[in-house]
């Protein structure tokens, strides 16, 4: 397991620093592609320049203020992702600037090459390790464990982020889905806690 998780990531550091020396873009290929995605964004956006840094834009009759240079806008996105949100980008090609030039550093290219730029090394053939003396002749004992009361558990646990199939309810009676024999109204012979029961000596009463 730990061989396999070693050459994955020395695959995925080479494809990614591939990836990165192969650019042509100032910043990562995932902040251009998202960018671009922001951009069609802008089409039925009108932009009203209050200076050469804010802009008023008008977005499906909603406003909002853009001051390119700290960075901000009344949507929130462009100062929390510290990327052009669409209307700081409208904003930007008004001015016929470079979005790039108000993206975040972290997305800048040179980022994402040194996130890459180390290489995660082979361990090598176990016959060529160099062990010392001391750690050969040391005896590695399992861990103590306390083994608690009760039944151990032998399904895992579900994450909460996991899709689990749906199970539907089969009745052991008529055997239909969607009830138990509790509620079964089929049976010719009621359970005492059914609503077929409950009916039937509620006019009794």
């Amino acid at each position: 397991m730990l061989d396999f998780i070693q050459e994955k990531l020395g695959e995925w550091f080479y494809e990614r620093r591939k990836k990165a020396n192969e650019t042509f873009h100032r910043v990562s290929i995932w902040a251009e592609e998202e960018m671009t995605r922001k951009m069609d964004l802008t089409c039925k956006m009108f932009v009203f320049n209050l200076d050469s840094i804010f802009f008023r834009i008008n977005s499906e009759g909603i406003e909002f203020i853009v001051d390119l240079k700290k960075r901000t806008c009344d949507c929130l996105e462009f100062q929390l992702d510290e990327l052009p949100c669409p209307h700081a980008i409208a904003a930007i090609n008004k001015r016929y600037l470079h979005k790039s030039d108000y993206c975040s550093n972290w997305y800048s290219r040179e980022t994402w090459l040194k996130t890459y730029e180390g290489h995660v090394n082979t361990v090598g053939d176990q016959k060529s390790w160099d062990i010392p003396q001391n750690v050969q002749s040391e005896i590695t004992k399992p861990p103590d464990v306390e083994i608690l009361q009760g039944r151990r558990q032998k399904k895992r646990h579900i994450l909460a982020t996991e899709s689990v199939p749906f199970k539907s309810t089969k009745c052991s009676r008529c055997k239909q889905a969607g009830h138990n024999r509790t509620t079964c109204l089929s049976s010719q012979a009621p359970h005492p806690y059914s609503k077929k029961h409950t009916e039937k000596y509620s006019n009794l009463q």
